[in-house]
């Protein structure tokens, strides 16, 4: 069952398109009401992680000098409401959890910013600034809740701004469906809003939306304001207004009732608390006091004022049931034993289980999502640049940035490189490791902005670029050489001073497939240790490049002399090549020799693997050992009688082969595409954890955008 309506149909897009008509239609297309929160201190972080896990899109947090990071690992922090507005335009309310001595200067601010909803959770603001505070509101016409309140739930929506808690219970349909219907309740007080929830579930009536005022002496909007609103609602069947005694907020809601009685089309109930009060005593609440001698404030002022407007006026939970029952002439909108079993269901659940998330990769048994987007469907669409703008920033990035980048990528491409030694039998992760290390080129490029994390990654990819060339002794050549950075990766391994624009594109292809596949692979591990100890950039990527060895992203060189050999056995002994592949894979058994590039820890059929397959088809790359990379699990199943199929590694191996490259090149490339998951690995621990943290990487969930399509 859906667990919430469709955006449109619930109050908070109601309120935002009185409020904010270009706005709405915003959320016409996007489907999305998206919220800001001002403040992460102690209980604002807590309870923007509570908003984010009720289901309210949290789509930005604003804390002065803390901008750049995330907390709850998905929510982005910005210095100011400017600057999360600029990223995130379409955000309908603002919770502010700031001191009082600082909630005026941030509730102006989202004011000012055209923030239609504010919700002001602060206490104690002092009166000069709360004056302030509603002079503002009145001029851009926004909707202040509060300060001093628990905030605002709208049940159907999943939606809260502030610390109500999940406890109200929506409208279900008749086909199992949640509605919009309901009852609306306005409350002074935070608390008797559980009672009154509970008192009205037990008899099945759904509330679509819950507010509270606030509480303290001064506030930005009153009964008489919210009253009339919630009438406007369509769906909303009876208001029940939660009162006490002191103030007078009641009294003038009465008034406008008999007034204005054409606003006040739905009935009202009011429970008023502190019957028995004696005068002088404190509810709890500033705007809660009565003032001896008065004949406003008191229950009894309340109730006769309430009463003479035609509002049925109760004082306990028994009645409030009784009478908003009779103005709803008995409807029930939900059987009650489901309330019962969502809140014994909540109560007896285990507690949750330690974890921790990342917003990069999704692996999922045959899928791999990277930023929402298959990976298959990215190395079918996107160049190296793109892709790891996606890893890093999340999004497909723009033509006009996308140059941008790729400019910074064949910059850093030539330049000088480290003179490096390499050992002729010495692994190329250890001598890729030494350049990295040693390259203070990398080491000083340090860019500035919003997109200072990419374009450092796109610098090591030109960087990396360069390495290549010097390990293949292609410098002269790759210096000189013009083009995209598809071809300079070409330059880089093959030496040749004329690209082979399809040999160029299946390379950037198997670079891409190789980007990332989530925190838990042993150089995602190493790189993710080096972040959390605040390791530099370059030390936490030659950490993770170090960790790719024969054991770990080395099975596609491998691969590629095991297909070379069965090829050759074909050749020579004139068997067909499924004939040739058996006879070699028998031998390997008989020898005790692992074939590499077979089989997966967690696909069965690697989501990487036919994206390939066909790129080289298309390309006219595909020859005889593809071929065998297409029947080697079938024929692995003959020899041994498991099902072993060909992992990304594999084929790989098998395209290296057949385009007649040195078989070291599939690490070479693995390890290209690599740099990009492991920088974004990096970043994103740097900017969403505590540093030196214990990483159980068991732990690692994903929390990240849902599936989506590619941009074609």
């Amino acid at each position: 069952m859906k667990d919430r309506i469709n955006a449109i149909d619930g109050m908070l897009y109601y309120i935002v398109k009185k409020i904010r008509p270009d706005l709405a239609r915003t959320i016409d297309e996007t489907g999305r009401l998206e919220t800001m929160i001002i403040g992460l201190g102690g209980q604002g972080t807590k309870h923007a992680g509570l908003m984010n896990d009720f289901g309210t899109t949290v789509s930005a947090g604003v804390a002065p000098g803390k901008g750049g990071r995330r907390v709850h690992e998905v929510i982005p922090v910005y210095d100011s409401v400017k600057e999360a507005l600029e990223e995130h335009p379409a955000i309908v309310a603002a919770s502010i959890w700031r001191h009082y001595s600082t909630a005026k200067e941030a509730a102006i601010e989202a004011i000012e910013a055209g923030i239609p909803l504010i919700v002001l959770i602060s206490e104690f603001i002092p009166l000069k600034d709360v004056r302030d505070i509603l002079v503002a509101a009145r001029k851009h016409g926004t909707l202040l809740i509060g300060g001093n309140t628990p905030g605002l739930i709208f049940p159907p929506e999943r939606i809260k701004i502030g610390m109500l808690p999940d406890v109200f219970y929506p409208e279900e349909k008749a086909d199992g469906t949640f509605g919009s219907k309901g009852v609306t309740i306005i409350s002074r007080s935070g608390a008797i809003l559980y009672h009154m929830s509970d008192a009205m579930a037990s008899v099945g009536i759904a509330q679509n939306a819950v507010i509270g005022v606030g509480g303290d002496g001064a506030i930005g909007s009153t009964f008489k304001d919210l009253v009339p609103l919630a009438m406007g609602y369509e769906n909303t069947d009876v208001v029940v207004v939660a009162g006490e005694i002191g103030g007078c907020m009641e009294e003038v809601l009465a008034e406008d009732i008999q007034n204005h009685p054409e606003k006040y089309p739905k009935p009202v109930v009011a429970l008023i608390s502190g019957a028995h009060a004696p005068e002088g005593k404190t509810m709890g609440h500033a705007g809660a006091i009565v003032t001896p001698g008065q004949e406003t404030g008191t229950f009894r002022s309340k109730k006769a004022a309430l009463e003479a407007a035609g509002v049925t006026v109760v004082n306990s939970q028994y009645d409030l049931i009784e009478a908003v029952k009779k103005s709803l002439d008995n409807k029930q909108y939900f059987k009650p034993d489901h309330y019962y079993a969502r809140m014994r269901k909540r109560w007896e659940a285990p507690p949750p289980k330690p974890s921790w998330g990342t917003l990069i990769t999704n692996v999922q048994p045959n899928n791999l999502v990277v930023r929402g987007y298959k990976l298959q469907d990215i190395v079918a669409h996107a160049d190296i640049i793109t892709a790891a703008h996606i890893i890093v920033h999340g999004e497909v990035p723009a033509d006009d940035e996308k140059k941008r980048l790729e400019s910074i990528a064949l910059d850093a491409a030539k330049r000088d490189v480290p003179d490096v030694y390499r050992n002729p039998e010495e692994d190329i992760s250890k001598t890729l490791q030494k350049y990295i290390l040693d390259d203070e080129e990398l080491a000083c490029f340090n860019p500035e902005g919003k997109k200072r994390e990419v374009e450092k990654t796109v610098f090591a990819l030109g960087r990396f670029a360069a390495y290549l060339a010097a390990i293949h002794n292609n410098q002269k050549v790759f210096k000189k050489a013009k083009g995209s950075f598809a071809d300079m990766i070409y330059y880089a391994v093959s030496g040749s001073e004329n690209v082979n624009a399809d040999h160029a594109r299946m390379f950037e292809a198997m670079v891409v497939a190789s980007i990332d596949h989530g925190a838990t692979p042993p150089s995602a591990q190493a790189a993710l240790i080096a972040a959390t100890v605040r390791a530099s950039y370059e030390v936490a990527l030659a950490h993770g490049v170090g960790a790719i060895t024969d054991v770990h992203g080395g099975a596609g060189e491998k691969a590629a002399l095991f297909f070379r050999l069965c090829i050759e056995e074909a050749e020579k002994s004139g068997m067909d090549v499924q004939d040739a592949t058996k006879k070699v894979m028998k031998q390997y058994v008989e020898q005790g020799r692992r074939i590499e590039g077979m089989g997966h820890r967690v696909h069965t059929k690697d989501p990487r693997r036919d994206v390939l397959w066909s790129l080289s088809d298309q390309l006219n790359i595909s020859d005889k050992c593809v071929e065998v990379s297409r029947i080697v699990g079938d024929v692995f199943k003959q020899v041994r009688g498991m099902n072993l199929p060909i992992n990304v590694d594999g084929v790989i191996g098998s395209i290296i082969a057949d385009m007649g490259f040195d078989a070291k090149l599939a690490k070479a490339l693995f390890i290209f595409g690599r740099m990009c998951g492991l920088s974004a690995h990096y970043f994103e621990e740097i900017i969403t954890q505590s540093p030196m943290r214990r990483i159980n990487f068991s732990q690692v969930k994903y929390k990240g955008q849902e599936q989506r399509e590619y941009p074609v």
